[in-house]
C-alpha cells in the first residue's frame, strides 16, 4: 500500500533557484539599469578562469551595487532573459561564445571530438558567416576535417538548432539584427579560436 503522504510524490517538483539570482532580482529591481562584463585573463599560454562581473546602477547614473563571480551558465542564462547586455561587442562575442560552448557540450560527447569538429567545420564554411572577416579568418586556419561514423544529419541538425537557440537570445538583447548577426559571428569565431587553439599556436609560433 502506498503511504498516506510522499513529498517525493505528492509535491510539483521544481529547481530551487540559484541565491545569486535571488539578491540580483532584488538589486535590479532597485537599479536604473544593469550591465554584465566577462572577465578573461590569459596567463602564459592558458586563460584564468572566466568570471562574470555584475554592475546595477541607480538612477544617478553611478554603480550601487557589484557582484563578481566564476562564469556560470545558469547565471547568464537569468540575464539573458533580464535582458542584460555586456558592455561592448567585443565582450558580448567572448559572452556568446562561452553559451555557445556550453550548448555544444552534449553534441561533443555524443559524436565525439573528431565527427563533431568535421560537421562543425562543414557547416561553417558552407553557412550564412562563410565570408564574415574574423569568422573566415579562423576557418583559414584550420585543416579539413573528414566525418568518420556516426549520423552526419543528426549531428548538423542538432548544431543548427543550438545556433538558432543563441540567434533567437541575441534577438532578444538586440532589436537591430545586423548588430545580432555581427555578435554571433564573432561568437562563433572566439568559439572555434578557443577549440582549436588558434592564438595559443599563434603564441607558441605554430601559425
Amino acid at each position: 500500500m502506498p503511504s498516506a503522504s510522499n513529498k517525493y510524490f505528492d509535491e510539483p517538483g521544481s529547481a530551487p533557484e540559484h541565491p545569486r539570482i535571488r539578491a540580483w532580482r532584488s538589486y535590479k529591481n532597485n537599479s536604473s539599469r544593469v550591465e554584465l562584463e566577462i572577465r578573461r585573463r590569459r596567463e602564459g599560454l592558458s586563460y584564468l578562469p572566466t568570471s562574470m562581473f555584475v554592475m546595477f546602477y541607480g538612477a544617478d547614473g553611478a554603480i550601487s551595487h557589484h557582484d563578481e563571480t566564476e562564469w556560470d551558465l545558469e547565471l547568464d542564462s537569468w540575464l539573458v532573459t533580464e535582458h542584460v547586455k555586456a558592455t561592448d561587442e567585443d565582450n558580448e562575442k567572448l559572452r556568446f561564445s562561452l553559451r555557445l560552448k556550453a550548448a555544444f557540450r552534449p553534441i561533443v560527447i555524443r559524436f565525439g571530438d573528431g565527427f563533431f569538429n568535421s560537421v562543425l567545420i562543414y557547416l561553417l564554411r558552407g553557412g550564412p558567416f562563410a565570408n564574415h572577416q574574423a569568422l573566415a579568418q579562423v576557418l583559414g586556419e584550420i585543416h579539413k576535417y573528414e566525418a568518420a561514423g556516426g549520423s552526419k544529419i543528426d549531428c548538423e541538425e542538432l548544431i543548427d538548432y543550438e545556433i538558432k537557440v543563441v540567434a533567437r537570445e541575441l534577438m532578444g538583447l538586440y532589436a537591430n539584427r545586423a548588430v545580432a548577426e555581427e555578435i554571433l559571428a564573432g561568437a562563433i569565431a572566439q568559439y572555434l579560436d578557443d577549440r582549436f587553439r588558434i592564438t595559443e599556436g599563434r603564441l607558441l609560433g605554430f601559425r
